[in-house]
């Protein structure tokens, strides 16, 4: 049963939950995070917005604002992508309704792109480097990042061919997630083609203490065979679900109306055992963020403007 927990959002991407069980949504074309109680009463954390752009990438196409958060030493982390601006690309923290502060630097667009923020998008706790891992497409990375703000590549992906199209195609990292056993995972959405069958949900772990996940046997494929993934997210029994963007992403982005070829195109959530890939949730519209808590999975539908609910039974 598919219950609609709150709709009329723009662009809503990242949940989490806070320490007393309300849900919080990344708001991307808002520029805010919203908290979301048990009387499903709907407020941002902040009276003054988040940087955001309703209008950034070709054509003026895309939202980029708030799309992950994370929640640390008892208080609210966010992670803002790319637009113009200085504002844009950083990690900040929530210092109350009042506003926010940059925990990261400004990125430097001339700089290279080493050891730096591109377009981040995803967060997860990391213990092992004094901070976060974060997700970076446009870097085809994962940054380590502490909690001073210094910034260092943690893994950089490498691009792939696939037949019938002569310039390679990027990885694309998306949705990371904390495995039960230690590790961390990362979804590829992957690059234009947006070719079916090719995105990898990724096994990454520093086996030797230096820092960083470059050396062998440090990133393996988990789950191979997936389309445009955008979310991952670990159940409380260890099933892995995995969003996947649209049946037909090239068609989603390459023009018109987003929300309506979202519709026309839409997503899933498959289910992922450890042996066997199955489909949870289908005519998903633009699955972007994924949550589960022993009885529920939550899901951002980012064109759609809602987060859903689906029960785990």
């Amino acid at each position: 049963m598919v219950e609609v927990l709150v709709e009329g959002l723009t662009s809503p991407r990242g949940l989490a939950l806070d320490q007393d069980g309300n849900l919080l949504i990344a708001e991307t074309g808002g520029g805010q995070v919203l908290r979301v109680t048990r009387d499903r009463e709907v407020r941002s954390l902040t009276t003054t917005r988040l940087p955001h752009a309703l209008n950034s990438g070709p054509d003026a196409a895309y939202t980029a604002g708030p799309s992950a958060i994370s929640l640390l030493n008892g208080e609210v982390f966010v992670i803002v992508g790319e637009f113009r601006g200085d504002k844009s690309a950083r990690l900040y923290r929530i210092t109350g309704e009042s506003g926010y502060e940059a925990v990261t630097p400004v990125t430097d667009a001339f700089s290279p792109t080493e050891n730096r923020f591109s377009n981040p998008y995803d967060i997860v706790n990391a213990p092992e480097v004094g901070g976060w891992i974060v997700s970076d497409p446009g870097g085809n990375s994962l940054l380590a990042v502490d909690l001073d703000g210094n910034i260092h590549d943690y893994v950089v992906f490498e691009s792939f061919t696939i037949p019938d199209h002569e310039a390679p195609v990027e990885m694309v990292p998306t949705g990371i997630a904390r495995g039960a056993d230690g590790a961390v995972y990362v979804g590829s959405l992957t690059g234009f083609p947006y070719p079916p069958g090719q995105a990898v949900v990724w096994r990454v772990e520093d086996l030797n203490g230096d820092g960083d996940a470059m050396d062998e046997g440090e990133v393996e494929p988990f789950v191979t065979g997936l389309t445009t993934i955008t979310d991952i997210i670990f159940g409380t029994d260890g099933t892995l679900y995995i969003a996947e963007f649209s049946s037909d992403t090239r068609a989603v982005l390459e023009g018109g109306d987003f929300s309506e070829n979202a519709a026309a195109y839409p997503g899933r959530v498959l289910r992922w055992d450890g042996s066997e890939l199955t489909v949870f949730a289908d005519n998903v519209v633009s699955p972007t963020g994924l949550l589960a808590t022993e009885s529920t999975l939550y899901i951002s539908e980012e064109y759609a403007g809602r987060v859903s609910k689906r029960p785990l039974n």
